[in-house]
């Protein structure tokens, strides 16, 4: 029965994301949407009891949302105004900035929270999570503990302007 309410849930949301990239919705759109959503959401259920993974989530992380879309916006605006004012830039790269989220005690969190917090930080197109300062893997052997507090991620900034989401993420 849980792997039927977690399929269901998966095909609710994929199926609800091809939707949200659709301005009409005609009928032939929203049969596919169903059609390809189905084995996604079954793909999605047997990989994630594949390799054993949980998504544990916090309440308190939702206050992370409000400012996602105008984060977004701003940054989206930021970078296009860039793009029309010079658009070949020489030399401007922007910069790298450590973020370090609040450390999370209980393990069976980390890891759901680091992914969360990666996937908020590279939603703008002005800004992408590049790596880990203290990857926790960072030979490849594959005996890194994720879960590890402390982890601070390095975040590259091409537009830079309020809201920043590493500010509200590190609250």
């Amino acid at each position: 029965m849980a792997q039927f309410v977690e399929t269901l849930v998966w095909w609710v949301v994929l199926c609800g994301l091809w939707l949200l990239t659709l301005s009409t919705f005609p009928t032939p759109e929203l049969v596919a949407a169903v059609a390809v959503s189905l084995p996604c959401a079954a793909a999605a259920t047997v990989a994630r009891r594949a390799v054993g993974a949980s998504w544990r989530v916090r309440p308190g992380w939702a206050r992370w949302l409000p400012p996602l879309p105008v984060a977004v916006l701003a940054d989206t605006v930021r970078v296009l105004a860039a793009v029309l004012r010079r658009p070949v830039v020489r030399g401007e790269r922007g910069r790298l900035l450590r973020v370090a989220p609040p450390p999370e005690s209980d393990k069976r969190y980390a890891a759901t929270q680091r992914a969360l917090v990666v996937v908020a930080l590279s939603l703008s197109p002005g800004s992408v999570v590049v790596g880990a300062a203290n990857d926790p893997d960072r030979d490849g052997d594959g005996d890194g503990d994720p879960d590890r507090e402390g982890d601070e991620l390095l975040l590259h900034v091409l537009a830079d302007g309020p809201p920043r989401m590493n500010e509200v993420i590190e609250r």
